[in-house]
């Protein structure tokens, strides 16, 4: 194998990287939030059951508003997955292209 072909200049292995990546970071965050609203749902449901209510309502919602915050990240993290995609799309085709062109240039 030539040191041309482990070159990657097109930055693919870097975009693998990052897509990974990037899958990993969606998958913490949905943890996260699933964790932070099974807890969050768990603690109301002692404080209805025992009438320990009172206090609590501020709490809750500043918790709520960290929950949507990383909802908004997390759309994000899907924007970048989007943005991935098009990015491969038009690199397929562009391979295409290319490749139709090589055999072209190796017809007699």
């Amino acid at each position: 194998m030539s040191e041309e072909s482990n070159d990657d200049s097109f930055g693919i292995d870097r975009l693998s990287m990052d897509y990974d990546y990037l899958l990993y970071k969606i998958s913490d965050y949905v943890s996260s939030i699933e964790f932070q609203t099974n807890e969050i749902c768990k603690r109301q449901n002692v404080l209805i059951t025992e009438n320990i209510v009172n206090g609590i309502v501020d709490e809750n919602i500043e918790n709520f508003k960290e929950i949507v915050t990383k909802c908004e990240k997390l759309e994000n993290y899907f924007d970048m997955l989007d943005q991935i995609n098009m990015i491969t799309e038009n690199f397929k085709t562009r391979i295409t292209l290319v490749a139709r062109d090589y055999r072209e240039l190796q017809k007699p």
